[in-house]
């Protein structure tokens, strides 16, 4: 379907599609690996009840298959075509740092691989884009702070440094920061959903 005005899909919305998306990739002819960033990650495996979001972020090996996919999945929910997409992976740690992008596998039936980014990889990804969206990455950092044992600026520039060397934090950027280390929340990490295939949306 062509893509209408956002949809928030909240962390069921989010396990239904990809059970359904696993559904339809088990007569793939290769295997298929999805790695998830985003908001989308921190909702399934780190902070169950944040907001929803408008999509899935992620990295998808190999592209064309696991989009045609997920476009089918559009059809049947009636959810915009881009609900899984990896438009943000230009944004992922490019690997020049001291540390590359770290994943936990949190799905393999032999077929279809799904990893989540950890919070680590998360954090340097959040205090990468708050230079552009600000105090929009507030809540979302004073969860991963706290998962990621930090709790002062210098600590955070130092952790973003391991992961994006040379960049540096705006003003805004430590204001936003330092309050999300005031907020702080300590949160009981989720267990990631049953992605069973013969659970259909």
């Amino acid at each position: 379907m062509t893509e209408t005005a956002p949809v928030l899909l909240s962390r069921d919305d989010l396990a239904a599609g990809l059970r359904e998306l696993v559904r339809r990739l088990q007569n793939a002819a290769e295997p298929v690996r999805i790695r998830i960033i985003g908001g989308a990650a921190l909702a399934l495996s780190y902070f169950a009840d944040r907001r929803g979001t408008v999509d899935i972020d992620a990295i998808l090996v190999p592209p064309e298959t696991v989009l045609a996919a997920a476009r089918d999945v559009a059809v049947l929910t009636r959810w915009p075509d881009n609900w899984l997409n990896d438009s943000a992976k230009i944004f992922l740690p490019t690997g020049f740092g001291l540390r590359a992008a770290e994943w936990v596998t949190v799905f393999d039936d032999g077929k279809v691989i799904i990893d989540v980014a950890t919070p680590e990889t998360l954090l340097a990804m959040k205090l990468h884009s708050v230079n552009r969206r600000g105090r929009r990455e507030q809540r979302d950092l004073a969860v991963l702070l706290p998962l990621c044992n930090i709790r002062t600026v210098d600590e955070a520039e130092s952790h973003y440094g391991d992961y994006y060397p040379g960049d540096v934090f705006t003003t805004r950027a430590f204001a936003v920061i330092e309050a999300a280390l005031a907020e702080y929340r300590i949160v009981q990490l989720p267990r990631f959903p049953g992605l069973d295939a013969d659970r259909p949306v």
